[in-house]
């Protein structure tokens, strides 16, 4: 297969994909205007306090992190739930999102609701509750906690007034020249380094006992404040997404519908299933004109010209003896096989040839209507012996294209059709005229099957979308098991975007026929 045939029920469906996705973009629109807008906050913790170390140690940044995704999985357990519920004095809590940054000690809350005051106070409530649940406070006296804080706060301010001291011996000591001078002071600098260093030491003992020393310790660094503008819906996002899905579902569905279509779908399947010459291609007659005199009447139309170039193929098929009989059938009901012969006797009676067109379809006769007269008498008669063959021939058009009717169907038409009568009224149909033309029965009766062995050539009428293929495939085995060697396919009623004829035919004509109007 080509990838025109893999695209060919895109190309068909086109305006059900194009249907199904507006449909969907507009109705995804519709939908989202009811909705109501959404907020969002966000709340960001820090677990330990690494970034705030002068010389962070690198194991303990890389245990914050371990410990940060440990936090952003408790943060959806229930007791967490629970807590921030109460806490706020509500039953449910929005959608919310909490997780651990990458590389980094941050956990970041992420609430979308409806409300934006809600939103805030869930997000940082969340953030409360899991600081409650970090150990390092879960158990602590608060009188200790404060307790300690003093003493950083004193130890704090004796470190800046020993710095302070420090400075100001060493700038003395560059300015003293007596060595007894000298010595006092260095006396005094070692004494102030020896104590500035001991309370440094006893400042970071103190401070990795409270919480902002711990290792195990959350702490807020970006709170949630109310926010004014919206995040949602976002509109664009939801037009596009229901459109691609419209359009998606709508591919899916011409594909299936194309796989559960048992119909011919055009050239391709016939060369498949029959393998014969397609001899001709004909589109739909304009609505209003009748199908049997529209050639006659528009003999430069696009369908009057596909029934030329049909004339044309089927005298290619042997041009060194040509054909003098043809049976046109057709595989079922309803495909056009009385009009493409009515037609087909026509453009061949356009040259030099005398045409006879023989409604040999008992079952379902037609061709009377071309002539405008009943079907009492015909093909049926000659059988009975009740009148000759030359009495039931009817002129049409001119002198030379003739028309003989099926007539009253006999009893048993399948039998009289596959008689030695019926070879003889054939060799003298030939000695009548050049050229002779049954529109035979469908393919599937018996009566065309014993017709197929008695002419030159057999062609086989399809229409496009209509002709299952199941009817094509019995007609191939048919014509096997009958060894018929001229069999030709007729296309009828394509589609005026696939037909041959209407897309590169000279476009003149349709001039002339609106000149006309």
């Amino acid at each position: 297969m080509t990838f025109n045939d893999y695209i060919a029920p895109l190309r068909k469906w086109w305006w059900l994909l194009v249907a199904a996705t507006l449909v969907a973009a507009i109705a995804s629109l519709l939908y989202s205007f009811t909705q109501p807008k959404i907020y969002q906050v966000r709340t960001t913790l820090m677990v330990g306090n690494s970034l705030n170390a002068a010389n962070p140690n690198g194991g303990e940044y890389y245990l914050q992190q371990q410990l940060a995704g440990i936090y952003a999985d408790i943060a959806y357990r229930e007791p967490i739930r629970q807590a921030t519920m109460g806490a706020l004095g509500i039953d449910f809590l929005p959608e919310y999102s909490v997780r651990a940054l990458p590389n980094s000690t941050l956990i970041e809350i992420v609430v979308n609701d409806t409300n934006p005051q809600r939103t805030a106070a869930v997000a940082n409530e969340l953030a409360n509750q899991m600081i409650n649940r970090s150990p390092t406070l879960e158990g602590e006296d608060a009188q200790v906690q404060q307790f300690l804080q003093d003493q950083l706060s004193i130890i704090r301010g004796q470190i800046e007034t020993t710095r302070k001291d420090l400075e100001s011996y060493q700038e003395q000591l560059t300015k003293l020249t007596s060595a007894r001078q000298i010595s006092e002071v260095q006396g005094q600098i070692s004494l102030l380094e020896s104590r500035l260093s001991n309370l440094q030491s006893t400042y970071a003992a103190l401070l990795s006992n409270t919480q902002g020393g711990a290792t195990n310790a959350l702490s807020v660094i970006e709170q949630a404040e109310v926010p004014t503008q919206p995040v949602g819906p976002n509109r664009l996002m939801i037009v596009l997404l229901a459109a691609a899905v419209g359009l998606a579902l709508s591919a899916i569905a011409a594909y299936v519908i194309e796989f559960l279509d048992d119909s011919v779908k055009g050239p391709e399947d016939i060369k498949r299933i029959l393998d014969v010459p397609i001899v001709g291609e004909v589109g739909d007659f304009p609505p209003g004109k009748d199908p049997w005199s529209y050639v006659i009447e528009e003999p430069r139309s696009p369908v009057a010209h596909a029934f030329r170039v049909m004339r044309t193929n089927l005298d290619l098929l042997n041009p060194d003896e040509p054909l003098h009989s043809f049976l046109v059938t057709s595989a079922g009901m309803s495909e056009g096989k009385s009009t493409i012969a009515a037609n087909l006797a026509v453009v061949m009676s356009q040259g030099d040839r005398r045409v006879i067109c023989v409604d040999a379809d008992f079952h379902r006769p037609m061709l009377h209507n071309v002539v405008s007269i009943d079907n009492e008498h015909g093909l049926s008669d000659v059988f009975k012996g009740s009148m000759e063959l030359q009495d039931v021939v009817v002129p049409w058009n001119t002198g030379k294209l003739k028309l003989i009717p099926s007539g009253i169907m006999p009893p048993n038409p399948s039998e009289l059709l596959e008689s030695k009568k019926m070879n003889a009224i054939i060799d003298s149909l030939t000695q009548m005229a050049d050229a002779i033309i049954l529109d035979g029965p469908p393919f599937f009766l018996s009566d065309a099957s014993a017709l197929s062995t008695k002419v030159d050539c057999v062609v086989l009428v399809i229409r496009p979308g209509y002709t299952r293929k199941d009817a094509v495939r019995a007609m191939k085995e048919e014509i096997a098991k009958l060894r018929l060697k001229k069999v030709v396919v007729v296309l009828n009623r394509v589609p005026k975007s696939e037909s041959y004829y209407s897309k590169y035919y000279p476009y003149e004509y349709e001039k002339r026929a609106k000149a006309k109007v």
